[in-house]
C-alpha cells in the first residue's frame, strides 16, 4: 500500500470521527444536526470503535504506523498515531465502566482532541507547500561531448512554482481545521475546569469534565435585579425575585451529572428548592395538572416532567453549584436537576415553569433523544 493511499485512508476515516465527535460538543452542530444528533452519535461511537481498533490491533494491514524517521516523514508524525490511540481508549472509558471511569475519560478525551487539533495544525504548517526549484542541466553548458544528442526541451511544469494540485489539496486540509481550531478552547476548558465568562454571581467557574450545552449562540445574560421566577397555570400568575427566592428553603444533594453522550462528572453538590414541595404549597394538584413544563431564559429550550416522575425522582431548582452560585454555563441564576436522568432534561438558566394537563415536549427530545430519559433508556451505545 503506498503512502498516499494510507494517508487518505486516515484522512477519511478520521475526519467522519473527528467531525461527528464535535458535532456532538459544539452548540452550533448539534442544533443543526437536529433529528440526525442521535445518529451522529452512533456514527461517532461505532467508527471511533472501529477505526481504534483498526489503528491500534491490526495497524500492520490497514493503518501501519509511520517507520521511525522514514524518509521524508517528520519526526510527529509517530505522536499523531499515539494521539489516535488515546482517543480510542478514552472514547471506550466514557461509554463504560463507573462514574470514576466515565470522569477521568471525559477529561482524557478532551485533553486528546484538543492535542489531536493543535498537531493537526502542526502538521499543515509542517507540509505546507513549498516553491520548486528550477531545475538544473545535467551537462553545464560548453561542456557537451561533441556528436552528444540535443537534450530534450523542458516541459512547462518544469518551471519553479507550487503544484496546483498540492496547493488545493492543502487549502482543502486547512479550511476542515478551522472550525476544529475554533472548538480547542472548549475543550481545553473541559480539562482545565474553568470557562472563559462562566463564573455568576462568584468567581468560580465551571468544573473540569463539563461541556457547557447551549442551543443559542453563547450562553444568555441574566441580570439578578430583573430576574423572575414565573409560576402559570395556578390561577393567577406567581412571580419571585431574586430576594423573595433567598427565602425558599433548600436542600442540597451530592451526585453524579451524567450526559446522554457518555461523559460524568463526579460528585457534583447541588443546592436548591425540592421541586414538589415547592409546587403542592403553591397548590399544584397532580391529577388536574399531571404534566409540569419548564422554560429557559435563552426563549428557545424546553423540558417536561410528568407528576409520577417528580415524586420518583425529587427534582431540585437548583441556584447552587458545590456552595457557590451557578456559573453561567451551568444555568445562572437557576436550573433544574433532575436525579437519575441525563443531563438533558435538567434545563439552565429557568425562568418559567407551567403546570399544564398537555405535556411541552422538550428540545432535543423533538430531535431524537428519548422523553424518559432514564440512564440508560438510550439505545445508543
Amino acid at each position: 500500500m503506498s503512502f498516499r493511499q494510507r494517508h487518505w485512508r486516515h484522512a477519511w476515516w478520521l475526519g467522519l470521527v473527528v467531525f461527528t465527535g464535535f458535532a456532538l460538543y459544539l452548540t452550533t452542530w448539534r442544533s443543526a444536526l437536529g433529528p440526525l444528533l442521535p445518529v451522529a452519535q452512533d456514527v461517532h461511537e461505532f467508527g471511533g470503535i472501529l477505526y481504534g481498533a483498526a489503528v491500534v490491533g491490526w495497524s500492520g494491514r490497514l493503518y501501519p504506523w509511520p517507520a521511525r524517521r522514514a524518509a521524508g516523514a517528520p519526526g510527529f508524525t509517530q505522536f499523531g498515531f499515539f494521539l489516535i490511540a488515546g482517543l480510542a481508549v478514552t472514547g471506550v472509558g466514557l461509554l463504560v465502566g463507573p462514574s470514576l471511569t466515565r470522569a477521568i475519560a471525559t477529561v482524557g478525551h478532551a485533553a486528546f482532541a484538543a492535542a489531536l487539533v493543535i498537531w493537526t495544525v502542526w502538521h499543515l504548517l509542517a507540509h505546507r507547500p513549498r516553491v520548486s526549484p528550477a531545475p538544473r542541466d545535467a551537462t553545464p553548458a560548453g561542456n557537451a561531448r561533441p556528436g552528444a544528442p540535443e537534450p530534450a526541451p523542458r516541459a512547462r511544469d518544469a518551471k519553479p512554482g507550487i503544484p496546483r494540485r498540492a496547493l488545493l489539496r492543502w487549502m482543502g486540509g486547512a479550511a476542515l481545521a478551522v472550525p476544529l481550531v475554533a472548538a480547542t478552547p472548549t475543550l481545553l476548558g473541559m480539562v482545565g475546569g474553568r470557562l472563559l465568562g462562566a463564573s455568576g454571581g462568584s468567581d468560580s467557574g465551571a468544573r473540569s469534565g463539563f461541556v457547557p450545552y447551549t442551543v443559542v449562540n453563547g450562553f444568555p445574560h441574566v441580570d439578578l435585579a430583573t430576574w423572575r421566577l414565573e409560576l402559570d397555570g395556578l390561577g393567577p400568575s406567581h412571580r419571585w425575585t431574586w430576594q423573595e427566592w433567598q427565602r425558599e428553603s433548600m436542600q442540597h444533594l451530592t451526585v453524579n451529572f451524567r450526559c446522554v453522550t457518555g461523559w460524568v462528572v463526579p460528585d457534583v453538590r447541588f443546592g436548591g428548592v425540592n421541586l414538589e414541595a415547592w409546587l403542592l404549597h403553591h397548590g399544584w394538584k397532580p391529577a388536574e395538572h399531571p404534566w409540569v413544563n419548564f422554560f429557559s431564559a435563552d426563549g428557545v429550550y424546553t423540558e417536561s416532567l410528568s407528576a409520577a416522575q417528580i415524586r420518583q425522582h425529587q427534582p431540585i431548582l437548583a441556584t447552587t453549584m458545590d456552595g457557590q452560585l451557578l456559573p453561567v454555563a451551568q444555568g445562572f441564576p437557576m436550573r433544574l436537576y433532575v436525579p437519575r436522568m441525563y443531563g438533558y432534561k435538567s434545563i439552565k438558566w429557568l425562568n418559567r415553569v407551567e403546570v399544564s394537563s398537555r405535556e411541552e415536549i422538550g428540545f432535543w427530545e423533538q430531535r431524537g433523544y428519548p422523553e424518559n430519559a432514564y440512564y440508560g433508556s438510550y439505545s445508543g451505545i
